[in-house]
């Protein structure tokens, strides 16, 4: 440190800050995740250990720890991970309103089953018909959503990857038994 270049105060504080609040990010990752990950085994156990602690002030040591036992470690491939969570994430949220917004759609104006038809050539039209009629008369009798959600995972197998076989959501989409 006293070789050519000091680090001033602010400087060191502001990178342990960071690497404090990667940690805090790295707490909020599933355990499954956190496994996969390339860090040695004292700092996964710390990020395990915080994820337990219930009192504030033993959490704000243990991330002050996580800081420290972080400082030794390659970072970047960690932001990476977290920063791809974040992304998937968004991206699902993104999907999941887009699909409700739909919903709505089609509970405002039956037209839309046709655009679907139209678009999802294997569609149940009758079954969504029956599905929106039965949606709407819950709303109206202030019942239980069933049939309403029912709708939502329609349009959101419809919208899944084609890698699903459709005999696999037959029946089940609709909110009906196999047999």
């Amino acid at each position: 440190m006293t070789e050519g270049r000091r680090r001033s105060k602010t400087k060191a504080k502001e990178e342990v800050e960071a690497l404090q609040d990667l940690g805090r990010r790295l707490v909020g990752v599933g355990n499954d995740r956190l496994k996969k990950l390339d860090i040695p085994e004292s700092l996964l156990d710390a990020v395990l250990e915080a994820k337990r602690i219930t009192s504030h002030g033993a959490l704000r040591r243990q991330m002050q720890y996580i800081g420290k036992l972080m400082r030794d470690v390659d970072t970047d491939p960690i932001q990476e991970m977290l920063d791809e969570l974040d992304g998937i994430s968004n991206k699902a949220n993104a999907r999941f309103h887009a699909l409700e917004k739909q919903r709505d759609r089609l509970l405002a104006d039956e037209s839309v089953i046709t655009e679907l038809k139209n678009h999802y050539p294997d569609l149940d039209v009758s079954a969504l018909r029956t599905l929106r009629r039965n949606a709407l008369k819950e709303q109206a009798d202030h019942k239980p959503p069933k049939a309403y959600r029912a709708i939502f995972q329609v349009l959101k197998n419809l919208a899944a990857p084609e890698a699903e076989s459709p005999s696999a959501t037959d029946g089940q989409e609709y909110g009906h038994e196999q047999a």
